[in-house]
């Protein structure tokens, strides 16, 4: 019991040093928006961290190949041509791009300039607040700039993604090259802007306004090796301090905001999680082959998930195969110890019958060591073996020739039986054939009483013959010695 609990706590604690490797490098660029990003999204970089990120902010986004997602956030300052060319380039060659919008902050120009990007995966912002006069959330009053998203495209950024809300953003435009994850409920709306910032209460027109369905709010792309996600706001993702007044407390914390943002960077961060996965299989399967299959277990641990999420397939069901091995391997260890023990004991069948089965699995996992071990030990069981079937053959003639009472053969028997049995070491069967030994000689002792009593009561009988014999003849000869009896006188009755 106490070793199964060591085995749990860890693998327990194997499980949480696996989970605390780099998860994936972010870098949040800060130098091409007149906001001040890194206190906006101060927030999501410090939960990011605790969720094992590296995180940075920059100045320049030229030199992104050691990364594996840049965040762009509500860029008021254009790109130019190098900055543009880098971040195609990062993501053809599987970066991720994290592309965030803000109502109202961006003006045509801004927005123009933001979508010369990202149209080249399929997605555009578009000039408008969202707003939902009914499914809005309600802080010290009632915001319908606030809406409340419960729309959601089944996708890994949207895994276990309920309600989120945006905070006067705007909406999204989708190519084909794109696809959306959230939109509008049936009362959502895009209200158009002007260049004033701000809603402005307007009502919906249907003729200029998207709605419900129509209305995108989150969209992905993926292009070349990398993906794209973009989002017409950044206040869902701030923290308390970037936020002011009438929040008390982090919009991040607030529904499933949180869980949106890190589904987005886990689903982004592919060029880490690639290289992981590498690194995981290899010390795997060598950890298999070597014979530690629960640390191969742990290496791989949530490992699948982590190809599936960045659509490495091929290796996903490599994975599939080693934790196979791995789990077939721990039952074939299990197998060995108990055929271990098994021979220990002496009992060479039972052992043979599970080494058997051990080398099965072991071979069909390839793990030459485990074989050889597995099969040395059949050979040293069938010495074995066949040393326990000579002893057992030599105590079942015995006990036969006791019933055939030829005890001085039984007993030679029983004898050479007892020296293998000792020397096997099995003191169940030593002890079997000391009790026929002692039978034996309590059965001899018994027949020899009996013969002596026999022969005693012989004597006896023979000694009353001899001297009934002798008084006869003393008898017959003293009355020969005596004088013939005279004749009767006549009878008065004949007369």
């Amino acid at each position: 019991m106490k070793v199964h609990i060591f085995i749990i706590v860890l693998a327990v604690f194997a499980a949480q040093v696996q989970q605390e490797e780099i998860q994936g490098k972010i870098l949040i660029d800060i130098g091409h928006s007149s906001l001040d990003i890194s206190l906006i999204l101060g927030e999501l970089a410090r939960e990011l961290e605790i969720n094992y990120y590296d995180v940075e902010f920059t100045q320049s986004i030229l030199y992104l190949d050691p990364y594996d997602i840049l965040i762009l956030a509500v860029p008021t300052v254009s790109l130019t041509e190098e900055e543009f060319n880098a971040i195609r380039l990062f993501v053809e060659n599987g970066g991720g791009l994290f592309v965030m919008g803000e109502s109202g902050v961006m003006t045509s120009e801004n927005v123009e300039d933001l979508n010369t990007l990202t149209s080249v995966y399929g997605i555009e912002f578009q000039r408008d607040v969202v707003i939902d006069p009914e499914s809005n959330l309600s802080l010290d009053k009632a915001y319908p700039e606030i809406p409340i998203i419960q729309n959601f495209a089944a996708h890994p950024v949207t895994s276990n993604v309920r309600r989120i809300f945006l905070v006067s953003g705007c909406s999204l435009e989708v190519s084909r090259r794109a696809r959306p994850l959230a939109w509008g409920g049936e009362q959502t709306y895009g209200d158009r802007l002007s260049e004033l910032y701000g809603y402005g209460g307007g009502s919906y027109e249907p003729s200029l306004e998207k709605k419900g369905k129509d209305l995108v709010l989150l969209a992905y792309c993926e292009s070349g090796e990398g993906r794209v996600v973009a989002i017409g706001d950044t206040s869902l993702f701030r923290g308390l301090s970037a936020a002011g007044a009438p929040w008390t407390r982090n919009p991040l914390d607030y529904l499933d905001n949180k869980r949106l943002a890190l589904n987005a960077v886990g689903w982004l961060s592919q060029k880490t999680k690639k290289t992981m996965i590498s690194e995981r299989i290899s010390q795997a399967e060598a950890l298999i082959q070597e014979g530690s299959y629960q640390d191969a277990l742990q290496v791989l641990e949530g490992t699948r998930d982590i190809a599936m999420l960045v659509e490495e397939y091929g290796k996903a069901r490599a994975i599939s195969v080693l934790i196979v091995k791995a789990n077939r391997g721990l039952e074939a260890d299990l197998l060995l110890q108990e055929a271990k023990i098994y021979l220990e004991s002496s009992d060479c069948e039972t052992a043979a019958m599970l080494l058997e089965e051990a080398v099965s699995v072991f071979e069909a996992i390839e793990n030459t060591g485990k074989t050889e071990e597995c099969l040395g030990l059949l050979a040293e069981c069938g010495d074995t073996l066949a040393m326990v079937r000579q002893a057992n053959l030599l105590l079942e003639e015995a006990q036969t020739l006791v019933d055939q009472r030829k005890f001085a053969q039984a007993i030679e028997k029983t004898r050479e039986a007892r020296s293998l049995f000792e020397t096997l070491e099995i003191p169940e069967k030593v002890d079997a054939c000391d009790d026929l030994l002692a039978g034996i000689q309590e059965y001899q002792k018994e027949q020899s009483d009996e013969r002596k009593s026999s022969e005693r009561n012989r004597a006896i009988l023979a000694a009353i013959v001899i001297a009934t014999s002798f008084i006869i003849v003393v008898l017959f000869m003293w009355r020969r010695s005596q004088p013939p009896y005279p004749e009767p006188p006549p009878s008065r009755l004949a007369h």
